[in-house]
């Protein structure tokens, strides 16, 4: 069983941890909304996101490479969007390079060096 969740400060070693084992480059910012996904409580991922005028953005997701293409990207992604829709922000957008296909699978449009999506449509509300 795995479970999500939002980070606490306790927490924030163990992300560390994994951005290093995802080779993740970014200096990383607490104060950032941050999610993790465990298994029987043993974090393997996390995604973290800021707002700001209104709109979302990605800043970083990172699942360890055991746990990776098996669904868990996608479950962050759109348990991260579902909270920035209940906060009634209306357009998320990323500037991930590594997951940049990924995204615009998702339905993210290409705009410069960011995707974005709208998320009442993301959502088909």
């Amino acid at each position: 069983m795995f479970s999500v969740k939002f980070a606490k400060a306790e927490d924030f070693e163990t992300i560390k941890k994994i951005a290093n084992k995802c080779n993740l480059n970014k200096t990383l910012d607490f104060l950032e909304e941050i999610f993790m996904i465990a298994r029987e409580d043993r974090p393997f991922g996390f995604i973290s996101m800021k707002v700001e005028n209104n709109n979302a953005t990605i800043t970083n997701l990172a699942i360890l490479p055991s746990h990776r293409d098996k669904g868990f990207e996608n479950l962050m992604v759109r348990v991260v969007l579902n909270h920035a829709l209940d906060m009634g922000l209306e357009n998320a957008c990323v500037n991930i390079p590594f997951y940049r296909d990924f995204f615009c699978k998702l339905g993210f449009k290409e705009k410069g060096d960011f995707q974005i999506v709208k998320l009442k449509e993301f959502f088909r509300e």
